[in-house]
């Protein structure tokens, strides 16, 4: 089994209702899997786009762990308190990265990406076989850019465990206007067509 943490992206998508109430719906189940053995660190947020999603990232000691809490009786009451919230829609669990599988997927950027009042949070497809490729135009490219991005306050990235071929991408902006008036998703977008 894998030894090393594993980042996990959660997404739960709530009925539409105010913060307040989401937050208030949510409460049990989330307690529920903050006591999850090998669970290191939570973080929680929203989706821009979509208010009412909650996003979510747990850091495990490794996959092993995630994968325990989810064969648990524990993930069966976590499953039954978070269903009246959901209201026949799913959660997404099936998303997880490996901490420390490059330099860009350490614990320094992963802290730095943290750091942010708007995280951008994207799941990137490479083509088959052009992992190795995009890695290497993402190191020449894509972080010369953000780096000289003045909104751009930090970054990171590692291939999923369930298919390396998709990329778990968090970038730390100084705010959603900066994030979505740059040149740095430009370079994102030219590195995804040269794949």
């Amino acid at each position: 089994m894998l030894t090393s943490q594993a980042l996990q992206l959660i997404t739960i998508p709530h009925r539409p209702a105010a913060n307040a109430e989401i937050g208030r719906d949510l409460a049990p189940a989330i307690s529920i899997l903050k006591k999850a053995p090998g669970l290191k660190s939570f973080w929680s947020g929203r989706k821009f786009e979509d208010r009412y999603t909650k996003v979510y990232l747990a850091l495990w000691e490794n996959l092993e762990s995630s994968h325990s809490f989810f064969t648990s009786s524990e993930y069966a009451k976590f499953h039954s308190v978070i269903q009246p919230a959901l209201n026949g829609r799913k959660v997404t669990w099936t998303s997880h990265a490996l901490m420390d599988h490059s330099p860009l997927s350490d614990h320094p950027h992963l802290s730095d990406a943290l750091k942010s009042p708007a995280m951008e949070v994207a799941l990137t497809k490479v083509v088959e076989g052009g992992v190795s490729g995009y890695y290497s135009q993402f190191n020449k490219v894509v972080t010369r850019v953000l780096d000289e991005e003045d909104g751009c306050k930090g970054y990171f990235i590692s291939p999923l465990i369930e298919n390396p071929e998709d990329q778990l991408l968090l970038i730390n902006w100084d705010s959603v206007d900066v994030s979505r008036d740059t040149e740095a998703l430009l370079a994102i977008s030219v590195l995804k067509e040269l794949d």
